[in-house]
């Protein structure tokens, strides 16, 4: 079918005439509708059809097996060539023209690819290599930070563990101090009882010592008001001393009872009461003094003193 599509476009008007398959007029038409690709393109033309090329097919095909294979081609006629130059110049045309835009995509094209693809990719390829290089040493100053860092961990873990130690020895060492203390604090408070007990016993010998001398010069007044003093301070030692002294304490307690009771009508008498009570402060309060009965005289108390309840009038021996 491609040879028939052919025949109808390179035949001149005298061939297909020869033929005798065409009229003149259907020569001519054939000859205005050039160029045929497909059949598609002779059906255009009514009389045409498919079985009308089937016949010219059929009929070449009979032509070329009765011809003389010797025999050469007719020379084109000046007809045929003037129809087919349109077709050389348009198929000219468009090589010249595909030349032309290959030569301007290769003119254009090159410099722009190598501008916007072969460049920028040579430079990100620089730049990561780059990156790449510097990554490799922040990587490997990061290795030796690490490094640096673990040894400085374990050191300070070594130091941790040694201060911990000194921190458990020197805990030790502080409960042992507290307990020191503590023992040191129950001694000292003892002894501080025991020091404030024996001044205030002092200070209570050294009042009546006063009040003797007061009573040996007549000034009776200045000793009742010294031998108060000493029975006020007696008697606040009364909850805190110790077991021992407190039955000596409650005696000279009952004793100067008796010379406030005397003082200042009877001072004879009271200077008797003061001396065992003077006595049994220098003795230290012993702990079972002899009784020895003195007399008493009956006489109001002055309102601030205050007699000692349930007390024997004892008199020990000094």
């Amino acid at each position: 079918m491609n040879e028939t599509i052919d025949f109808l476009n390179k035949a001149t008007t005298e061939e297909l005439q020869a033929r005798g398959e065409f009229t003149i007029a259907q020569v001519k038409k054939i000859a205005e509708s050039r160029p045929f690709r497909s059949e598609e393109d002779c059906a255009r033309i009514k009389w045409l059809d498919a079985s009308r090329l089937e016949s010219l097919t059929a009929a070449l095909q009979a032509s070329e097996m009765t011809a003389d294979p010797t025999e050469k081609p007719a020379p084109e006629t000046a007809a045929s060539m003037h129809q087919r130059w349109p077709r050389i110049l348009w198929r000219a045309f468009l090589a010249l023209l595909v030349l032309a835009a290959l030569f301007c995509l290769f003119y254009f094209g090159i410099p722009w690819f190598n501008e916007r693809v072969l460049n920028p990719l040579q430079n990100n390829t620089s730049r990561v290599s780059e990156v790449a290089s510097q990554q490799a040493a922040d990587v490997q100053a990061l290795s030796q930070q690490i490094a640096t860092l673990q040894a400085q961990v374990s050191d300070l873990e070594t130091r941790a563990d040694s201060v911990d130690q000194a921190i458990e020895a020197h805990s030790q060492t502080l409960a042992d101090l507290a307990q020191m203390q503590d023992s040191l604090q129950a001694g000292n408070s003892e002894l501080s009882s025991q020091f404030a007990e024996q001044l205030s016993l002092t200070r209570a010998i050294e009042l009546l010592s006063r009040c003797r001398l007061y009573l040996s010069q007549s000034n009776f007044s200045l000793a009742q008001q010294d031998a108060a003093s000493t029975r006020a301070l007696l008697y606040s030692l009364l909850p805190t001393i110790s077991p021992e002294k407190k039955q000596g304490l409650t005696v000279a307690i009952s004793r100067l009872d008796l010379a406030l009771g005397n003082l200042p009508t009877y001072p004879v008498v009271a200077v008797y009461d003061i001396d065992i009570a003077w006595q049994l402060l220098v003795d230290g309060l012993p702990e079972a003094p002899e009784l020895v009965v003195t007399p008493i005289i009956q006489e109001t108390l002055p309102a601030d003193i205050t007699p000692t309840p349930d007390q024997p009038t004892v008199t020990p021996t000094p």
